[in-house]
């Protein structure tokens, strides 16, 4: 330590030394007593200002959860119905689509009863004509008409 702050500690000493004399004993032994008051009032006190300054940061703390909680409502209703509006456009196109497909089904089914009814009448046409071309063979072997078939058919040429 230098000189001048020894100057001054000495200065204080003697300040707190007059002081003490002029309380005399029992103001020392009243600052005696009243020592763990006043500590136990600066613990107090530094308490209430802790609390206070806990309960105004939690005030800041709920007004910005608060506010976050809000914004992220808001977000979330923004995508629910973004994610509303893309569901039913997909569903209006698998819609659509299954329309599509259940009129190719139906398109389908017209087309095999046409070709059943096509083959139906092929079938019928098929036959008449065998049975035509079989009357028609046994026309040709019986024809006695022909003077050349009946020829044949007596053996004589």
């Amino acid at each position: 330590m230098n000189p001048a702050d020894l100057a001054n500690l000495v200065q204080a000493l003697s300040t707190i030394a007059g002081v003490l004399q002029q309380l005399g004993v029992p103001g020392l032994v009243a600052l005696v007593l009243a020592a763990p008051a006043a500590v136990l009032i600066t613990v107090l006190v530094l308490n209430h200002l802790q609390e206070r300054k806990t309960a105004t940061m939690l005030e800041v703390y709920r007004q910005d959860m608060t506010r976050l909680v809000e914004e992220s409502r808001g977000e979330a209703l923004k995508q629910l119905e973004v994610y509303r509006a893309d569901t039913q456009n997909i569903l209006r196109i698998l819609g659509k689509e299954h329309s599509e497909t259940a009129q190719y089904y139906k398109d389908n089914v017209e087309l095999v009863k046409n070709y059943e009814r096509i083959a139906d009448d092929l079938s019928d046409l098929v036959s008449t004509n065998v049975q035509v071309l079989e009357r028609l063979a046994g026309k040709i072997e019986n024809n006695m008409y022909c003077p050349v078939a009946r020829e044949r058919a007596r053996g004589s040429k």
